[in-house]
């Protein structure tokens, strides 16, 4: 069985990046918005505020940072900032088709993301809590509104990537564009290799 250090070490590999053998991986995360409407995201990360749209400032990492990705995820971000259920503002009937593209490559294309129903690895599920004022509500903190499992995509070292993504109307076919009240945001999670200062200092 490969695993996920195996993977991020084949491809340092082949890019010749040595010092990554004398890294140390734990769990990590990024998360973008698409508050331009382009229909792309991490593309523009490098203007957004963090961390209520993003956690980046820009869409690609440092020379010792790669991130095997194991979860792709997409939320919504209403009008006035809170993270709002896919399903809520797209309806049932929407699908979203993305392709992962690092460097200038699709590692991933016309990938379907459902709002509601099957098949099972796709899955809605409710709002994130916070407090505000002592009550709870859906704010500003991405969560797995909509998700995909198992991708085991590496993006490596000084390699800019986005997602690209357009939002259909499942059963007519009909493209549905996005607009302010309904941005699409996208969180990539999996295994992160960051520079271990004990071998490297």
């Amino acid at each position: 069985m490969i695993t996920a250090q195996d993977k991020i070490l084949y491809v340092a590999n082949k890019l010749g990046l040595t010092s990554l053998k004398d890294m140390q991986a734990s769990t990590g995360a990024v998360y973008d918005v698409d508050t331009d409407l382009s229909g792309q995201i991490f593309s523009a990360a490098t203007r957004h505020q963090f961390p209520s749209v993003t956690n980046l400032t820009d869409n690609q990492f440092e020379v010792n940072e790669a991130l095997l990705v194991e979860n792709i995820t997409f939320f919504c971000r209403d009008e006035a900032g809170l993270i709002t259920n896919f399903q809520n503002l797209y309806n049932s009937n929407a699908v979203i088709l993305f392709d992962l593209v690092i460097g200038n490559k699709r590692v991933m294309k016309d990938t379907p993301v459902f709002a509601a129903g099957s098949p099972y690895t796709f899955a809605n599920v409710g709002q994130q809590g916070s407090l505000d004022a002592g009550n709870v509500v859906s704010k500003y903190l991405p969560r797995n509104q909509v998700y995909m499992e198992g991708a085991g995509v590496l993006i490596p070292p000084q390699v800019q990537w986005y997602v690209q993504y357009t939002i259909y109307n499942v059963v007519t076919g009909a493209i549905i564009a996005p607009t302010a009240g309904k941005a699409l945001g996208c969180y990539l999670f999996g295994t992160k290799v960051l520079l271990n200062f004990n071998t490297s200092i």
